[in-house]
């Protein structure tokens, strides 16, 4: 872990997964459902994961290892891609997440899910979450 003082502040990348990557899981962003709009959720059980997150591919994620991000996101325009950029962040130690939702040209609203699985997170340990859309 990172220690960020005042004159010595450096961020730590972290890395995140996805059901794509660690499931062969494809096109996550239009077949995972969740009753969410414009907003953001953090998934820490099971219980949870199955009875808020459908799609065609629902796989057995490591709930004592992983919490999982999932949201949902309109846009103007329709999705390019969808990216992540996990990290401490200086000079608080936050442990932020953005999601970057890049648009392509195309003038067509669009909606998409997004996810990501990141080490279990403590009990009281604060994360912050923001979305960007480009």
């Amino acid at each position: 872990m990172s220690s960020c003082n005042k004159n010595d502040c450096k961020e730590e990348l972290r890395s995140t997964k996805h059901f794509e990557s660690e499931f062969g899981c494809v096109n996550t962003k239009y077949d995972l459902l969740i009753n969410l709009n414009n907003s953001v959720t953090v998934i820490r059980n099971k219980d949870d994961y199955d009875t808020k997150v459908l799609g065609t591919c629902h796989p057995e994620i490591d709930f004592t290892a992983y919490d999982l991000i999932i949201g949902k996101q309109a846009t103007t325009y329709r999705n390019d891609t969808i990216l992540y950029d996990f990290r401490i962040a200086c000079p608080e130690d936050e442990l932020t997440i953005s999601v970057n939702i890049i648009q392509s040209d195309v003038n067509v609203a669009d909606a998409v899910v997004f996810h990501a699985m990141i080490p279990k997170l403590g009990d009281e340990e604060p994360l912050y979450i923001v979305v960007n859309i480009k």
